[in-house]
This record gives structure tokens, sequence and C-alpha cells, in this order.
């Protein structure tokens, strides 16, 4: 037991980091931060290079009229970060970015309330929630219930118990590391005026938000 709640207790950072009320963490199996990019719905030829803290600032002052994401790779990995929004776990950009590859959502929010999203070649395979992950959506929803065993669901803190469960899945653990130098940052475009119900990715239409109206740029 001592060991799997070290394997929790190492992500407690994250309660001290910028994104510690809210926030959606996807790793995306692919290198190509522009491929990723665009997975999303984003143009990363309006994308500007900024570091995390600077990322976030922007992302939080943009927040009521457009989404941005901050991406930045890892190894084989990119991580797409944003604070305060969801993309990563609508399903419609779950099953983009994962069309070739694997993807890997986290998200919670202000209520800390918790999911999480594996999606592999085009399909989002399971999804549940941390206080209730006997309670699974997707095309394949029993697909990580061996790799989650063990994890002390219901007795930790459910951020760093779905970071804990990402890093088994994907074999990396995002550490303070991962977040130090440059995210490309990118605004979303089909971002503006969705229309989402229930938990993020849990939505009508087999999870897709849908777009009405024109998105807005960015802060200048």
């Amino acid at each position: 037991m001592g060991s799997v709640s070290a394997e929790v207790s190492r992500y407690g950072w994250i309660s001290r980091s910028p994104i510690r009320d809210a926030a959606c963490l996807t790793l995306v199996h692919e290198a190509d931060t522009t491929l990723v990019a665009r997975s999303f719905g984003a143009d990363p030829e309006q994308g500007r290079n900024w570091s995390f803290e600077e990322f976030c600032e922007e992302a939080f002052a943009c927040a009521e009229r457009q989404s941005l994401i901050g991406l930045r790779t890892v190894g084989e990995w990119t991580l797409v970060a944003e604070e305060s929004r969801f993309e990563g776990v609508r399903h419609d950009v779950l099953e983009s970015a994962s069309a070739d590859t694997e993807a890997v959502a986290i998200h919670w929010d202000l209520d800390r309330a918790t999911t999480l999203s594996h999606a592999v070649h085009g399909a989002v395979r399971t999804s549940f929630e941390a206080v209730l992950p006997e309670y699974r959506t997707g095309t394949r929803p029993d697909d990580l219930e061996v790799v989650r065993a063990g994890l002390p669901w219901h007795e930790s803190e459910e951020v760093p118990l779905v970071l804990a469960l990402a890093a088994r899945v994907t074999g990396c653990e995002l550490m303070p590391h991962w977040f130090a130098g440059q995210f490309l940052t990118c605004p979303v475009k089909s971002c503006e005026g969705l229309t989402t119900t229930g938990y993020p990715g849990a939505t009508g239409d087999s999870g897709r938000a849908r777009p009405v109206g024109n998105p807005r740029g960015w802060r200048a």
C-alpha cells in the first residue's frame, strides 16, 4: 500500500501549480505539435511561444470569449494544456487527436470533479469520473480496468490519483519539468458558442459539443 500511496502522492505538486483549480491536460502520442494543434481545431500558424505562466495568464484573460491551448513536446508525446477549459475531453477532439495514435485526457474543475478519458485510433474507449470509476462509458469501457487496479480509489485526492493512472497508461509521469520551457499557444477556432450539458465529453450526440456562431480572436 505504501508504494501505491507514493505513486499517487508524487503528483501532489499539482496543488501548488498555476492550474491547481481547474484545467485539462491531454497527452497525445505524437511529437508534431502542429498536427496535434490542428486535431484540436486550433491554428498553429497563429501560435505564439510563451512560458507556461504566460500561457495561463492569457488563457484566463480570454476564458470568456476564446479557448487557448498550450502545446509542448516531451519525448514521443505532446502535452496539450488548458487552463479552465476542456477541449481535450470533447469526444470529437479526442477522436481527431487519437486518429492514428493514442491520447489520454484529464480534466478537473473548480468543484474538483475529475475525469479521465482514453482514446485509441479515433475511438474514445473509456471515460469516467474519479469518484465513480465503476461507472464508465466508451467503446471499450473496461479497457483500463487491469491498469487502474490497485490504485487507492475513494481514498486519495482525485487529481493526483488520475494523474497516476495516466502515467500507468502512457508511461509519462507529468512532473513540473514538463511545464518548463516554451509552450506553443494557439487559439481554438471552433470553441465559440459551444453548447454543452453535463460533464465535459459527455454531451449529447456521442459527447460532441456543437459550435455555433463565429470564433472571436484572442487578445493582441
